[in-house]
C-alpha cells in the first residue's frame, strides 16, 4: 500500500485548486446559500425573541444572517483544498475585530451564526436545522423569567442633609429588594444609584419620596446586567 507524503498532498491540492470550479454545481451554491439564509433568518427571529439587553441593535441582528451565509461562502471554497484552506486561516489572522461585545449571550448568537454557516458549507442541512432547534428550546428555557423579577437601577438625588438611613428604611419597605450601588457626594447634592426589584410592579413609592423637602430628583430605569462605574 503506498504512503502518501507531504509532496503528495500539496499535488493533490494543486489539482483540487486547478478544478475547485466544478467541486459545487451552481444548484448546490444556491442551496447551501439559501439553506443558510433562512436558517439564519431563523436566527435573527430568535435573537429579537429572547433579547433582554437595554438596547435592540438591528444592525447586530441583521450581521448574524450574513455572517451565516459568508462562513458557507469560505467553507464552500476551501473545502477539499489544503493550499486554500492554508491561505484562508492566514488571511483571517491577521484581521481584527474591535467591534465590542456588551452582552456574553450575542457570543452565542455569534459562534451558532458560524456553526450553521459551517455545516451548511459542507451540505450537512440536518446538523444546522436540528441544532438550531436545540438551542432554540435551551434559550427560551433558560431566558424566560417573570416580569416582576426584572431589577431596575433607582437613581436619587437628595440635599446633601439627608438622612441616609432613613432613606434606605423606607425605599426597603416599598420594595422587594433594595441593594445600594454607589453613594457620590459634592457640594451640591448627594446622589445614590441602587439596584431595586418591584412589588407587584409598583411605583408609587417615588412620588412619596418626591414629597420630601430634601429630595431633589428621583429616576427608575430598567437595566439588564451589571452597573460599570467609571
Amino acid at each position: 500500500m503506498d504512503q502518501l507524503n507531504y509532496a503528495d498532498i500539496f499535488k493533490n491540492s494543486f489539482v483540487a485548486m486547478s478544478s475547485g470550479m466544478d467541486r459545487f454545481s451552481s444548484i448546490e451554491i444556491i442551496t447551501n446559500l439559501t439553506v443558510s439564509f433562512f436558517v439564519g433568518l431563523f436566527i435573527f427571529y430568535i435573537y429579537k425573541k429572547t433579547f433582554q439587553g437595554v438596547l435592540y441593535q438591528r444592525s447586530f441582528n441583521i450581521s448574524l444572517i450574513t455572517i451565516t451565509m459568508v462562513i458557507t461562502l469560505i467553507i464552500m471554497t476551501i473545502s477539499g483544498n489544503l493550499i486554500l484552506s492554508l491561505g484562508m486561516v492566514g488571511a483571517l489572522s491577521i484581521v481584527r475585530f474591535r467591534t465590542p461585545i456588551k452582552d456574553p449571550v450575542d457570543l452565542v448568537f455569534i459562534f451558532w451564526a458560524i456553526a450553521v454557516g459551517i455545516a451548511n458549507g459542507v451540505g450537512y442541512f440536518n446538523l444546522s436545522i436540528i441544532g438550531s432547534i436545540v438551542l432554540t428550546l435551551v434559550l427560551l428555557l433558560m431566558t424566560r423569567k417573570e416580569e416582576s423579577n426584572q431589577p431596575f437601577l433607582l437613581v436619587i438625588q437628595t440635599k446633601n442633609n439627608m438622612d441616609d438611613q432613613q432613606l434606605y428604611t423606607e425605599i426597603k419597605n416599598s420594595v422587594d429588594k433594595f441593594m445600594l450601588k454607589s453613594k457620590t457626594i459634592n457640594e451640591a447634592y448627594t446622589e445614590y444609584t441602587a439596584e431595586i426589584r418591584l412589588k407587584n410592579e409598583d411605583t408609587n413609592f417615588i412620588s412619596e419620596l418626591h414629597k420630601k423637602d430634601e429630595l431633589i430628583k428621583a429616576t427608575l430605569i430598567s437595566y439588564s446586567g451589571e452597573l460599570s462605574q467609571a
